[in-house]
């Protein structure tokens, strides 16, 4: 018995010994119940918040939501870049973290609640799944307290943010020296082309700090093509010389040559403040997106099936729930998204919660519309 139910206890035996009538302790043990928040069985289901719609697989959409206010943000994905009043983001069945303070950024930990929806080499067991309600889950949601919060800062994970063209070069750490990677090679697609292309040759400046020339390797699928050109054609960039006046070097793979920041470019290299040389970066234009194809898996892109693919934009995240998926695909054999109803402690700058995802469902079972469970530990 804990102490409401012992204060209860003594009050209503108070009233008995002063020989209260029995509707007038009822009503006071409601009210005592009230003011106490006490009910019957002394537990309170934890509120579950959504469903929130998160877009279609043709138009993805995010939803940004404060775990302080325990409330939806309304913002733009361009404003939510920069905002830090938001914690998690959905879109899809995909989990956000917010790490706009790049000092103190939004950070998961996934607790072994659960951890019986797989067997001992961890293969998903169906039943667990989708036998699981978020009533049956509700238990291992209420018994994560404060005390399960890690004090192992590092069993923590954030959400990173990465450049999608960011190993082009190999540095040697005993020479010193940079060098073209060619094993990384990358699709962009701009422009209705898609272009896949490689670092084969690099020299770098005087300074030793910037890239004096450098040559892409590259072959284009147009919108006339089904497959990238069996040919690879070589594009010699002298950066220096680009670079002068300029504040980056700019490339349009379609014609094969170094263009001007206001023409139909297609990735760039950025210069120094002296304009002298180009960085150690390479970024493809606003309204593109590229992929990593490191194996040289893809011949070709079908236009169709972009969904599919993992392009992105220039600068893209890498997610830390991608770790610990809170979904399980198509375990009865159809194209259903289960919950594994694991327990996540979310840590922002201020304080800790406990998230527990309950479906990507709505009433009318229409996918992409996320419900969860989430209270601040205290």
């Amino acid at each position: 018995m804990n102490n409401k139910s012992l204060v209860l206890t003594s009050l209503l035996a108070t009233l008995a010994l002063t020989a209260c009538d029995s509707d007038t302790i009822e009503e006071i043990e409601a009210d005592i119940k009230d003011e106490l928040n006490l009910n019957d069985d002394e537990t309170t289901e934890a509120t579950i918040y959504g469903p929130y719609s998160t877009g279609s697989v043709s138009e993805p959409s995010f939803v940004y939501f404060d775990l302080e206010t325990m409330s939806e943000v309304s913002l733009t994905k361009e404003q939510a870049k920069t905002d830090t009043q938001w914690d998690l983001a959905f879109s899809r069945s995909d989990v956000y973290l917010n790490n706009a303070d790049s000092e103190m950024p939004v950070s998961v930990y996934f607790t072994d609640k659960n951890s019986d929806f797989f067997d001992a080499d961890g293969n998903a067991i169906a039943d667990k799944f989708l036998n699981a309600t978020p009533e049956s889950e509700l238990e291992d949601f209420t018994a994560v307290m404060l005390s399960d919060v890690p004090t192992d800062s590092e069993m923590f994970k954030s959400d990173e943010t990465k450049s999608i063209i960011a190993d082009f070069y190999a540095y040697n750490v005993t020479t010193h020296q940079v060098s073209a990677d060619p094993s990384h090679a990358y699709i962009v697609n701009s422009d209705d082309t898609f272009s896949k292309f490689k670092a084969s040759a690099l020299t770098t400046s005087t300074s030793g700090y910037g890239i004096a020339a450098i040559t892409l390797t590259y072959s284009n699928q147009t919108s006339a093509d089904t497959a990238f050109a069996a040919t690879e054609t070589d594009l010699v960039v002298d950066a220096a010389a680009a670079c002068a006046g300029f504040d980056g070097v700019y490339v349009d793979f379609e014609l094969g040559q170094v263009v001007s920041a206001s023409d139909a470019w297609d990735i760039s290299l950025p210069c120094n403040e002296a304009k002298t040389e180009a960085s150690f970066e390479i970024n493809i234009a606003e309204d593109s997106t590229a992929m990593q194809d490191f194996d040289d898996s893809f011949p070709e892109i079908d236009p169709a099936a972009m969904r599919y693919y993992d392009f992105e934009e220039n600068q893209y995240t890498v997610r830390a729930f991608d770790e610990t998926p809170w979904t399980q695909y198509g375990l009865n054999g159809g194209h259903t998204l289960w919950s594994q109803y694991g327990v996540y402690i979310i840590k922002t700058a201020t304080a800790s919660y406990k998230l527990q995802l309950t479906s990507y469902y709505n009433a009318e079972n229409v996918s992409g519309n996320i419900s969860f469970r989430a209270e601040a530990l205290k």
